[in-house]
């Protein structure tokens, strides 16, 4: 069977978005003695592309800590666009019950078809 040009990208399969990730808000909330506190509510789920970039291990006074470093890659929605136009990296994603810290969002070539998140996590 031959394939259509510019129907089919074989470097963009759906299935290579396998992953799902959440994204959480932050938000700052007052309790009853007028204190922020700052905490995080579930923004959405989306299927990602994981790769991971770098992996290491740290020792630092006596201790030791293993840093990762991933990047998740997501199809691009205006809904996407405008939370992470926003949030810019206040946010945080969730990946198999791992909390990382989002370094950088930025949409791939600002062709509106994939988002790149950059994030940082401890083990």
């Amino acid at each position: 069977m031959q394939l259509k040009p510019n129907r089919y990208n074989y470097n963009n399969q759906s299935g290579m978005y396998r992953n799902k990730i959440l994204l959480r808000q932050r938000v700052v909330i007052q309790d009853e003695l007028l204190q922020d506190i700052e905490t995080y509510i579930d923004y959405g789920t989306f299927w990602a592309m994981v790769k991971t970039s770098n992996s290491r291990e740290q020792i630092e006074g006596g201790q030791e800590s293993t840093e990762i470093q991933k990047r998740y890659v997501i199809k691009y929605s205006k809904r996407l666009d405008e939370f992470i136009n926003a949030e810019k990296t206040t946010f945080e994603v969730v990946h198999n019950g791992v909390t990382f810290d989002v370094k950088e969002a930025i949409n791939d070539n600002d062709l509106n078809e994939t988002v790149t998140i950059y994030v940082e996590g401890r083990v």
